[in-house]
């Protein structure tokens, strides 16, 4: 290995020769011409064979010093090319992590289903800088059955056609269930004609999107922006999203499944409250009615009488219906800010229960807060407002919202009957609650005790909406 010197880019070696081969070759030029020539020849013939000697010797040396020079600026050039596509590689390298990274923390926050597969779509387009991205998934016949694309307009998509059938390529991914990287789709044994105005498409990235082996959809990526075609490092980094979107999949499906269980069981609490309850009263009114109808020709006043407990009863009735259609349908605020929407539905609350509902709500309390976690904050502070008009027997409740550190706390709490936690078992309501505060990332707290009344406590994290 060549030394270079500290102060140039230079080997030590060259440096030398620069120096030490000049004086070496005047040296011998000069003990030359003393000892040799100016003995065989006379002088002038001396003086020109030293001149021409010398002259020859100097081009030699500067032919050799500028050939070595040219070598070395080669390899300059050489390692730094290699250095910028090491700092280019590392760049790539960098910002698809950096996508996989905001792709994960994206997916992670979503959980409609039909927003969480056109996410992944937009997403993988910038993990593996591509210009077009498909989903595709695929009935138990094999004929797709969605695909959502991004890079494509709605005007693009209506002038295609209808979906595609699976055929060709699109079709080799769920068969086989492993990667496929193309650097021209036509080369493809398989390939097929795109239909009239489909955007000319080469380069060409498929992996399958799997769920404990099983293939919940198909990630499509073409056209590779800035190279001709799609690197094993692109596949290896969809293949780690595709994980991920799985993830998010299977979260999206099984909260609606939740979710429709959840409608189902406040279906059959409905029917059998209305039963017991407003039910009943109406059919015991319908009896009172019956009587003083038969009374009243021979008792008028009597019949009065009970014609005033039917509609007092009917009236507390009333009262019991509206109290269940404002839990059923809280009012719709959950977009507004918090500081508008929960007074608002406080005082929903103590029209229909007689109940005095004190609100504090801190200015500006969901600043940086995301959609749906400011909607699960509105719902669990409707949900434990109903429960208190419900269950509590309170005259008094309180709804306060404030900020911490990183975090929106949001309390409830009545002075009501109160209830044992370890003995009384969750209600629907407060599994709502929970269930709420779990899929926004936070956690709640339900603190009671017979005769001491109730408080329910949620923690939600505050942090900005991640963008695609």
């Amino acid at each position: 290995m060549e030394r270079t010197s500290t102060r140039g880019g230079y080997p030590f070696a060259l440096r030398a020769a620069a120096v030490v081969v000049p004086a070496a070759l005047l040296s011998a030029l000069i003990l030359f011409r003393y000892f040799v020539l100016d003995v065989v020849v006379d002088r002038s013939e001396a003086t020109i064979i030293t001149i021409i000697i010398g002259v020859t010797g100097v081009v030699a040396f500067s032919v050799a010093i500028f050939t070595r020079l040219s070598q070395l600026h080669e390899r300059d050039q050489e390692q730094n090319a290699r250095l910028r596509a090491l700092a280019h590689d590392l760049e790539e390298r960098r910002q698809t992590m950096e996508a996989l990274n905001e792709a994960g923390m994206a997916l992670s926050v979503e959980l409609d289903s039909a927003a969480v597969l056109q996410k992944i779509v937009d997403l993988a387009k910038g993990v593996a800088n591509a210009r077009y991205a498909a989903l595709g998934i695929f009935g138990a016949d094999g004929a797709v059955t969605q695909f959502i694309t991004a890079g494509i307009t709605a005007e693009q998509r209506a002038r295609i056609g209808p979906l595609p059938r699976g055929r060709g390529v699109l079709g080799v991914l769920p068969r086989d269930g492993r990667p496929l990287r193309l650097r021209d789709l036509k080369d493809h044994p398989e390939s097929v004609r795109f239909p009239p105005h489909h955007p000319p498409m080469r380069s060409f990235l498929g992996v399958p999107i799997l769920w404990r082996g099983h293939s919940v959809g198909n990630l499509y990526l073409t056209e590779k922006q800035g190279a001709d075609e799609f690197t094993p490092e692109d596949e290896k980094a969809l293949l780690t999203f595709a994980a991920q979107a799985a993830i998010a999949i299977e979260n999206a499906r099984l909260y609606e499944q939740l979710e429709r269980i959840a409608v189902l069981e406040e279906r059959q609490r409905i029917g059998m409250d209305l039963h017991d309850g407003a039910i009943q009263s109406l059919y015991g009114i319908g009896l009172i009615l019956e009587d003083a109808a038969e009374r009243v020709t021979s008792e008028p006043a009597a019949s009065r009488a009970t014609v005033g407990r039917a509609v007092d009863r009917l009236n507390a009735t009333i009262a019991d219906l509206r109290s269940y259609v404002l839990g059923l349908a809280p009012v719709r605020s959950s977009s507004r800010p918090l500081a508008e929407s929960l007074p608002e539905l406080a005082a929903q609350l103590a029209a229909n229960a007689l109940l005095e509902v004190h609100v504090d709500v801190a200015p500006h309390v969901d600043d940086g807060l995301e959609p749906t976690f400011r909607e699960a904050a509105f719902f669990v502070a409707a949900d434990a407002l109903t429960n208190i008009a419900r269950h509590a027997r309170a005259r008094r409740a309180s709804v306060r919202a404030w900020r911490e550190p990183e975090r929106l706390v949001l309390q409830v709490e009545d002075d009501g009957v109160g209830f044992d936690p370890n003995i009384r078992a969750e209600g629907l309501g407060l599994r709502n609650m929970r269930q709420r505060a779990f899929s926004a990332g936070g956690w709640l707290v339900v603190d009671s005790a017979p005769g001491k009344g109730s408080r329910v406590r949620v923690e939600l994290p505050v942090r900005k909406e991640v963008r695609a």
